[in-house]
């Protein structure tokens, strides 16, 4: 059996072998998969967006 010949058997039996283990994947499905979450139009919008750290009443954390 010549060089070509062991490499073309060998991508041959590579691709059958992904092939399948691709097969047995769709077939089975993931396991534990997590729910999608729905998608947003426009950026998130949060409790007390546009308030500075001031204005709530935080501290600076730069000793003042």
């Amino acid at each position: 059996m010549n060089t070509g010949a062991k490499i073309a058997a060998f991508a041959a039996v590579l691709a059958a072998t992904f092939g399948a283990a691709y097969g047995v994947g769709a077939a089975v499905g993931p396991f534990d998969a997590p729910a999608k979450a729905p998608a947003v139009d426009g950026p998130a919008v949060h409790e007390g967006e546009g308030r500075t750290v001031h204005e709530d009443g935080g501290h600076t954390g730069h000793g003042g």
